[in-house]
């Protein structure tokens, strides 16, 4: 068994190549393999390839017959991996010498490594062009949650970790925006898994203008039928797709401001939490009008929804998917065909035009700890009628939450929240109306700030 797989995706590689190959056989560890998978390549990569092979019993060379994008080609590759570490190395990126003896003397230190590298600037007419910049995925380590803080340049990983975590999610990386890298990464953290940032830097990472994430194409639209809304706000106006029969609710959620608040009850930037997120409208919501520097996760379980909302939050910066529902326990649970839902509260996709099955569900104070919450600024709960069950599940964390946003079916609902959240204050709405709808509160001590934006 090597020590270490080296795994490369190749498409269309054959420029840059023979620089990413010489990388690899110039470390001074030699206890290696390489695992190159050309998903398809239309140019001389394959016989690039093929030529190293035939030099060195180091290297294996599998093809995919039809393009299957990046993350299913890292598959086919870690299947075919025999080493007790994993590292990578993209067609256009090129390893420092040392970089496999450094990982490999750090085996033991944790799960996963995360190094430094340089960022080689490459994009015509760039400011910076031809210039390199040491990144340091480590200054960003808080942030695991929020975005992708490294690229696979930067990460060694045990490879019986997988069998904890699973492989790159293959529905992700085929379009623009998309996050197979990050997604994996966090599923890592799920896993128990331990990070060792290191110091030293693994390589040189080529910032190309034709590079495979800046080259995939825009997603498609959705199948199901959708409306275009234009939102007008202060800040511009704004596109969202939703499902048809929801349009008018949405217009109705930013006309008249159903989700207002007090911004000196928010830190800066806030921490979101949008449970139950469908086509996205309140995470929308949250970046025009609260802040757009609003750090949103995301949690939407059902996948037509799940495309729409994608779709949406593309050019959102700082904004977290999570292909899960929130609950009082983890496992798997009934998703309706069709339920009431406030229209005001936004538009979830899942709700009436979702078909019957099941849909993942995790426990909302397990996956609290696991994204490392220290307090949540706001808290929007329209999660298919089960949001007092992620109350619950919260437990004694519902003291770290500002302001929750909730859907209410009945007066009964509503003493129930007042049981759960007797730290917080209704406000804007009646906790004992009658009427359907979103019931909205504030921490106590909260609310008594003085007005002035929090820092």
């Amino acid at each position: 068994m090597p020590a270490i797989s080296v795994i490369m995706p190749v498409f269309n590689g054959a420029p840059f190549l023979d620089r990413a190959l010489a990388s690899i056989r110039a470390q001074t560890l030699i206890d290696w393999e390489l695992v190159a998978v050309d998903d398809a390549s239309r140019d001389e990569s394959v016989r690039v390839l093929d030529t190293l092979a035939a030099a060195d019993a180091r290297v294996r060379v599998l093809q995919h017959s039809t393009n299957q994008g990046q993350a299913a080609t890292r598959n086919t590759a870690l299947r075919a991996a025999h080493g007790e570490l994993v590292a990578y190395l993209d067609q256009d990126d090129e390893f420092y010498p040392d970089h496999l003896a450094r990982a490999w003397s750090l085996r033991d230190r944790g799960d996963v490594l995360v190094f430094r590298y340089d960022l080689v600037e490459e994009r015509p007419g760039h400011p910076a062009l031809g210039t390199a910049t040491t990144y340091d995925p480590g200054a960003r380590a808080r942030a695991m949650f929020d975005e992708t803080i490294t690229v696979p340049l930067g990460v060694v990983h045990r490879r019986a970790l997988l069998d904890r975590s699973g492989l790159f999610d293959e529905s992700l990386g085929k379009y623009r925006g998309e996050d197979e890298d990050g997604d994996l990464w966090r599923r890592f953290v799920r896993a128990g898994a331990k990070f060792v940032y290191v110091p030293q830097r693994s390589g040189r990472y080529h910032v190309r203008a034709d590079s495979f994430a800046r080259v995939r194409p825009p997603a498609p639209r959705p199948s199901v039928e959708l409306a275009t809304v234009e939102i007008v706000t202060p800040t511009g106006r704004h596109a969202l797709w939703l499902p048809a029969q929801e349009a008018e609710s949405v217009r109705r959620l930013f006309g008249h401001h159903e989700f207002a608040l007090d911004p000196v009850w928010l830190r800066r930037p806030p921490i979101v939490w949008d449970v139950g997120a469908g086509a996205g409208a309140f995470t929308l919501y949250a970046k025009l009008v609260y802040d757009p520097n609003a750090v949103v996760h995301c949690f939407e379980s059902h996948r037509a929804s799940l495309d729409v909302l994608r779709v949406n939050v593309a050019s959102l910066g700082r904004v977290a998917i999570h292909p899960i529902g929130l609950g009082r326990t983890n496992g798997a649970a009934a998703h309706p065909a069709a339920s009431e839902h406030s229209p005001a509260h936004g538009a979830h996709s899942h709700q009436g035009s979702g078909p019957t099955g099941h849909v993942m569900i995790r426990d909302a104070g397990h996956v609290w700890d696991e994204l490392g919450a220290d307090e949540i600024d706001v808290l929007n709960l329209s999660a298919a009628g089960n949001g007092t069950d992620v109350l619950e599940a919260l437990g004694a964390r519902r003291n770290r939450v500002r302001v929750v946003l909730i859907e209410s079916h009945s007066p009964g609902d509503r003493r129930r929240l007042g049981e759960l959240l007797p730290g917080h204050t209704p406000f804007a709405t009646s906790a004992h109306s009658p009427r359907a709808g979103v019931v909205k509160y504030v921490r106590t001590d909260v609310a008594g700030r003085p007005s002035a934006r929090l820092e």
